[in-house]
């Protein structure tokens, strides 16, 4: 626990309390970390940036919710259609809520390639992940994600992907 102040409606411009420039770099490393842990499709590290009790909710984009042990078990399968993953997050804004929570928003852009009846696609995916963030042992980690997709565009993949997650065409 820090002695830092919560800052409940800092933002928008406002200059951070100095104490919590640490808190806010390392909340956005987490952001990047997960984004790389996907694209590496490493899920032992994957799981470990969330709490264990943490919710995940994948279902805008076709996908499950679950704890994290649940969806680091659903992932290499769900994923496995895809040759390469590159996840790009930015417009992070950041609200601290508690000396040690936090609640996030961040937009993502998801390029994915995938060979999907003999011809080679390309998926994107653009979404707002809404986060809420917990400091455990001195590490910010995720308590829930939840992924809002606001479109799936490419090919004949992703018009099925676009189908099973109930998006406009």
């Amino acid at each position: 626990m820090t002695d830092v102040p919560h800052d409940v409606g800092a933002g928008d411009g406002a200059v951070p309390a100095p104490g919590r420039l640490p808190d806010i770099k390392a909340i956005e490393d987490l952001v990047t970390s997960y984004a790389y842990a996907v694209d590496d499709r490493d899920w032992e590290r994957w799981e470990k940036l969330f709490l264990p009790d943490a919710l995940i909710d994948y279902r805008s984009a076709g996908g499950i919710m679950g704890t994290p042990a649940e969806l680091a078990a659903w992932m290499p399968s769900a994923l496995a259609v895809f040759t390469f993953c590159m996840h790009t997050t930015s417009t992070h804004e950041i609200r601290f809520v508690a000396d040690d929570r936090a609640t996030g928003r961040v937009h993502v852009f998801n390029r994915n390639g995938v060979r999907w009846e003999g011809e080679s696609e390309i998926v994107d995916v653009g979404a707002v992940y809404e986060d809420d963030y917990e400091r455990v042992g001195g590490r910010w980690r995720f308590a829930r994600r939840v992924e809002h997709t606001k479109y799936i565009a490419g090919g004949a993949f992703a018009d099925l992907i676009r189908a099973g997650a109930d998006l406009p065409s």
